[in-house]
């Protein structure tokens, strides 16, 4: 027959059920190793966001060819006026000299005749 000292013995020499719970609470529970693994992302949640970030690429893509396009129009009429503004630099370049010119024969004919010009 097993005495109350054999049971005490044989709970000393081999874990409990007690012994085995308050051991095993140490140790992550599935449910814990599930919220855990759901901070991480998976190889599916990657490539999905890969994905996203292609269509998001694609559409960048696509707004600057648009400006591209926009900017060359710009560069065009910039080019425009930039050009009419040298031909009225040219032009007005080519005005005063001409006016220089007259300025001189004007005050050669006055000498000449003996008129006195106003300053």
């Amino acid at each position: 027959m097993i005495t109350n000292a054999d049971i005490e013995k044989l709970k000393d020499t081999f874990a409990t059920k007690d012994d085995l719970r308050n051991e095993l609470k140490k140790y992550p529970t599935k449910d814990y190793i599930k919220r855990e693994f759901k901070k991480y992302a998976t190889k599916v949640d990657l490539k999905e966001a890969i994905a996203d970030v292609k269509v998001e690429l694609g559409e960048v893509h696509e707004e600057i060819g648009a400006m591209a396009m926009v900017i060359g129009r710009m560069e065009n009429k910039l080019d425009g006026i930039v050009g009419g503004m040298h031909d009225l630099w040219t032009e007005n370049g080519a005005g005063s000299a001409h006016l220089v010119r007259h300025d001189r024969q004007i005050a050669t004919l006055a000498r000449a005749t003996g008129v006195a010009l106003p300053d």
